[in-house]
């Protein structure tokens, strides 16, 4: 059984927020998961990645893989870093949400970006899965 809840996204973007979550479980082949979505302002997710990766600046994601066995998560995800970058890449923001959301369970199921080989990789994963998502 597959579990994905969302907390302060706007209501009209979770079915497309939630297919994306769904598209990228498929391609990993997840069967089982509960993964919690949380949209935090930028001063928040800060603090995450101060505290937890020990990085003193403003990320857009960060995935905390709790129960490795059932695939259980939680996602954060900045929302004034999403909409900055939304702008920039020319998205919408509802385009740029199901973006963060593949990226962040991409980080669940074990990819990293941090270096640029496997940074290659993740997105080159990750651009697969959201051009399904708007392509259907």
């Amino acid at each position: 059984m597959k579990t994905i809840n969302f907390t302060n996204f706007p209501k009209p973007y979770l079915p497309a927020l939630k297919k994306a979550a769904l598209l990228a479980l498929k391609a990993e082949k997840i069967k089982k998961c509960e993964i919690n979505f949380i949209m935090v302002s930028d001063a928040e997710i800060k603090k995450l990645n101060v505290k937890y990766r020990k990085v003193r600046r403003i990320t857009d994601v960060i995935s905390f893989l709790v129960v490795p066995e059932s695939m259980t998560g939680d996602i954060y995800i900045s929302e004034g870093r999403s909409r900055r970058q939304a702008e920039k890449y020319a998205n919408t923001w509802q385009q740029e949400l199901a973006y963060l959301v593949i990226h962040g369970i991409l980080h669940l199921c074990g990819y990293s970006d941090y270096d640029p080989k496997n940074k290659t990789e993740m997105f080159a994963v990750q651009d697969k899965i959201f051009k399904c998502l708007f392509s259907s």
